[in-house]
């Protein structure tokens, strides 16, 4: 609570006189430019209203004494939210209705102008006879007269020359087109002849030429003798083929020989080969021989069978492995007997029989687990092997 509110407090700076107060200075930029065409400077310091120094007797003088006026009490308005007033709704506006019109009549339209009749030559005629006055007797008469004045073109006749001349161009023509028609008839017969490919033969090893023997059991023997008859070059194979050769039987197996029957199931057509080498090596025994090189599929059963085959081989195989002949002047070089010995000819095992006189007549060996082969004397096994072996490389 005030507790100096009801001590007068003396006013400290006195009110001054309106009477006494200096002119306010008004500095416009028209005196200044004015002042300055007078040759003048304006003055740039601005008039400060002096404060008067109070006085004693303002001191002196008690001040009024201001009652305290006592604060209102401030009440909040209350706002009260009115609603708004509702709005009128707005006139709907509707279409006015078109104005109904007047029917109006029908309009007819105007007739169609009258046809004209046709003109024709004898309405022409007959207004023409009309306008002359001419009978029909005139009229005959006056065309009588016109045809006889009017000459008559005569036809030329065609030359017997120019006739000929045509004939006989129809007739090259038609002989052409004869001719045309046998040559392309001819040329499509040609083209729609089909093509007979040579059969693709397929052999184990490399050879230098092909033979294509025919027949099964003796024909087939008689044509692989006559074969081996031919003469080759010395080092060439010749590949024996037969037409008759199917995937299931080679011509070891269409020989029918009395091999056992654990070869001949064993031995496949794929991968077979019959064929006749000459080695050249200057031996007595250096003659065209026949070789056999077998696919089996196993290695254990034919190698039995061939094992089981040793004692009547030479004899079965005699017509295509034939023994060599003893001269009186010759004399055997050992005295052991014939038969089958075991040899490693190029690294690899074989059973070859051997006569009495220690030379090879026929031999047969591995050369994998999948190929047999039979040859007539180390020479030509030595030949086969390599032969293989370059074809396994080119694989």
């Amino acid at each position: 609570m005030d507790t100096n509110a009801h001590i007068p407090l003396q006013r400290t700076t006195p009110i001054p006189s309106k009477k006494n107060e200096p002119e306010e200075y008004i500095r416009t930029f028209e005196k200044d430019m004015a002042t300055l065409k007078k040759g003048g400077v304006p003055d740039l310091t601005l008039f400060i209203k002096d404060t008067p120094t109070p006085s004693k007797e303002s001191f002196d003088r008690e001040l009024p004494i201001i009652p305290i006026q006592t604060p209102l009490s401030i009440q909040p308005k209350i706002k009260i939210s009115t609603p708004p007033p509702p709005q009128a709704p707005l006139p709907v506006l509707r279409p006015k209705p078109a104005p109904l019109l007047k029917p109006e009549p029908p309009r007819i339209p105007p007739p169609p102008p009258p046809v004209e009749p046709l003109e024709t030559y004898a309405n022409d005629f007959s207004d023409k006879m009309k306008e002359t006055h001419a009978s029909t007797a005139t009229v005959l008469a006056a065309e009588q007269d016109s045809l006889k004045q009017t000459p008559q073109k005569m036809a030329p006749q065609e030359s017997s020359h120019t006739n000929i001349s045509y004939i006989i161009a129809g007739v090259i023509f038609l002989i052409a087109g004869i001719v045309g028609a046998y040559v392309a008839y001819t040329y499509y017969e040609i083209l729609s002849v089909p093509i007979i490919l040579a059969p693709h033969i397929s052999a184990p090893i490399f050879f230098d030429e092909s033979e294509q023997v025919s027949g099964e059991g003796t024909v087939l023997l008689q044509a692989i003798e006559e074969s081996i008859s031919r003469p080759i070059a010395s080092g060439a194979v010749r590949l024996l083929s037969s037409a008759s050769t199917t995937t299931t039987d080679s011509i070891f197996s269409l020989l029918h020989t009395p091999a056992p029957d654990i070869l001949l199931r064993n031995t496949q057509a794929a991968g077979s080969m019959a064929g006749v080498v000459f080695t050249g090596g200057g031996q007595e025994n250096d003659v065209q021989s026949p070789f056999f090189i077998l696919s089996v599929s196993s290695y254990s059963g034919t190698f039995s069978g061939m094992l089981s085959w040793e004692t009547a081989m030479p004899r079965d195989l005699g017509a295509l492995f034939p023994a060599y002949s003893f001269s009186s002047s010759t004399t055997p070089i050992s005295n052991k007997q014939p038969g089958f010995r075991d040899e490693v000819i190029s690294n690899h095992d074989v059973r070859i029989y051997r006569d009495a006189t220690g030379r090879g007549i026929l031999l047969y060996g591995y050369w994998n687990q999948r190929t047999l082969i039979l040859a007539r004397d180390p020479l030509a096994f030595n030949e086969i092997v390599q032969r293989l072996a370059t074809s396994r490389a080119q694989y």
